[in-house]
Order: C-alpha cells, then structure tokens, then sequence
C-alpha cells in the first residue's frame, strides 16, 4: 500500500471540493466571503467558485488558486462549522474532497463532534485516503498525523453513509452556479 505524507496533502494537481449541509446553513457565499476576508492577506484577488446540489449537501468546487493552498483550504473546511450558538449561518457537518485524477488519488476530510470527544481532539478533522491510510489533521498547525481508528471509516463506507457518489463529481455532472467572492 502507498504510504501517503504532508507532502500528498500539499499537492498542487487536487481538484478541491467542500461540501456541507446543516439545518442552520442558510447562504455558503457569506462565509466564504468572511473566510476570504480575513485569510485573504488583503489581496484584491477575485474568486469566482462553483456551487451545486449533491443529494442533501451543497457542494462548492473551488478554482486552483495561489491562494486556496492545502492549508487554506483545510481551514475553509473547518471554518463552515463557523462558532455556535453566536453563528446564525452555519454547517453541522463539513466535508472536504480532494481529487487528483492524473494520479487517480483521492482523500477526504471532515469534522464529527462525537467522534473528536472519543479521541479527545480539538482544533483537528479526521482524514482518510482513497487507500483507507486514516490521519488527524491539526487545522490550525497543518501537521497530519497517521492514525489506526476502529472508528474512521474505510474511504468508500465513509462516502456511501453519507451517500455522496465520487464518480458522480469526478465525471463533473453537476449543475454548477458561479459565484464571485
């Protein structure tokens, strides 16, 4: 089994996918236009990202962009579960996809409450590649860690319970509205 790194995280060849759902989600752009606000740097860059329906998730497909690097990017998956019960407009749940079809490799981040007061975690989402190699990854200091949990899912069990279909987005079959930030 190919034993995947950091340095696979930080890949520029990733398609990158957030998808989130949750019953106090009202509108995507305001949080990505915050998060742009304030990981930004102050540039004056135009993103212009892509939305659709999956099922029951709102996806957002982003641009491949200097500044949507692996680390703001993980951030952004992270920054959707916004800061209840002070957020009005926020994901229950979180999920971010990487595709990198030139190396057929895939992997997946997501954030479960439940699950990070079992394994005691805090600033950190749960990670699996397409090869089931499970990791933690630190959100605010970018270090992944290599972990066997009898409590991450294998890669397409993760996908099938949550009954979002890859070869659907990989195929890119949606329906996609711009929207600039």
């Amino acid at each position: 089994m190919t034993e995947f790194s950091q340095e696979t995280l930080e890949n520029g060849n990733y398609e990158r996918y957030v998808l989130v759902k949750g019953s106090k989600l009202r509108n995507v752009q305001p949080i990505i236009s915050e998060w742009f606000e304030i990981f930004g740097d102050d540039e004056s860059t135009n993103l212009t990202i892509k939305i659709s329906q999956l099922g029951n998730w709102i996806i957002i497909k982003l641009p491949r962009n200097e500044m949507l690097d692996a680390y703001n990017y993980h951030n952004l998956v992270y920054w959707f579960l916004g800061t209840p019960p002070e957020d009005e407009n926020y994901a229950d749940f979180s999920i971010g996809i990487s595709i990198d079809k030139e190396k057929h490799s895939s992997y997946l981040i997501y954030n479960d409450y439940d699950l990070r007061n079992k394994i005691a975690t805090d600033d950190d989402v749960f990670g699996i590649f397409e090869n089931n190699q499970k990791f933690i990854l630190s959100v605010p200091f970018n270090e992944m860690k290599p972990i066997q949990n009898k409590y991450i899912l294998d890669f397409n069990q993760f996908l099938e319970n949550e009954e979002i279909d890859l070869t659907y987005i990989k195929m890119n079959r949606l329906n996609w509205t711009n929207i600039k930030i």
